[in-house]
């Protein structure tokens, strides 16, 4: 968490904001231990004057387009997004506060992450894409074609569990722990199946429920069951449609079974018994 969803309702909400166009005048950087391969210097010279006039995203990772450089940003577990200040009341975050972007037109960009796992790369413009952790990331499950047949013929190889490659983005980009039992309640798909065990039918299914939730959940401005929030302090409203997660000991929409909770690679993932068989 944050996944998909919730990095492009971040993305949406600063791409339509003031911040765009107007040129950086001053960084604070609070918690040097996010930016990565360069000092904290280094990372305040490169980007004092440089202009944001963009954002994109691949997978889970932001990505800042300014004149010469690329600020890619991965939020992980907590990474939260503020304009200009934090909401009163969200006192933790205060206390997080990791870096603060000022900009000419007085507005500020506030990076806070009270767990302390988001990280920042600062890229040439020209070569990001050949970097990593860009050039790492697998194909993005709503803004790129999914070649199906390649997944299929990768999959007949792959002996771990199918919760276990869907978290992995490499494979395909975008899906974290919550969405990847929601996903594989939909398809009917038992999440410790093994994913070689999987026909092509399967495989097609998986990710064309992927992109459906996805894309709903985007609609919704992602799921605030944990702790997101948007750059204006908003909540997501996808929490209220969740079939499975954060659902155990409670009934199956569907068929009535008891939701299971399990352990899979140390990832809380739920399921219904009944409806996904092995």
């Amino acid at each position: 968490m944050p996944e998909l969803p919730e990095v492009e309702t971040v993305l949406r909400a600063i791409q339509k904001s003031e911040i765009i166009g107007s040129p950086i005048s001053r960084i604070e950087i609070n918690k040097s231990y996010h930016i990565k391969e360069i000092t904290q210097q280094e990372f305040i010279n490169k980007l004092l004057g440089e202009t944001i006039h963009k954002i994109e995203r691949k997978g889970k990772q932001l990505i800042f387009i300014l004149d010469k450089w690329a600020l890619l940003s991965h939020l992980r577990m907590s990474g939260k997004y503020f304009f200009d200040e934090i909401p009163s009341r969200f006192l933790a975050e205060n206390r997080a506060i990791g870096v603060i972007f000022h900009f000419i037109n007085g507005r500020k960009l506030i990076f806070c992450d009270t767990r302390g796992f988001g990280v920042f790369y600062l890229q040439s413009l020209d070569n990001y894409k050949n970097l990593s952790p860009y050039k790492d990331i697998g194909p993005d499950l709503i803004n790129d074609e999914i070649d199906v047949d390649k997944l299929f013929i990768h999959c007949q190889k792959i002996r771990i569990p199918i919760k276990m490659l869907l978290l992995d983005q490499k494979f395909v980009a975008g899906i974290g722990n919550i969405y990847t039992s929601e996903i594989l309640f939909v398809a009917k798909i038992h999440p410790l199946i093994i994913v070689k065990d999987l026909d092509k039918e399967q495989i097609k299914k998986i990710i064309e429920i992927s992109q459906s939730i996805l894309k709903r959940a985007v609609e919704l401005k992602g799921t605030s069951i944990v702790d997101f929030l948007t750059p204006d302090g908003e909540k997501g409203t996808y929490q209220n449609e969740l079939k499975v997660y954060f659902r155990d000991k409670k009934p199956c929409y569907d068929c009535q079974t008891t939701i299971t909770k399990v352990s899979v690679n140390g990832r809380g993932t739920f399921y219904c018994t009944n409806c996904q068989k092995i």
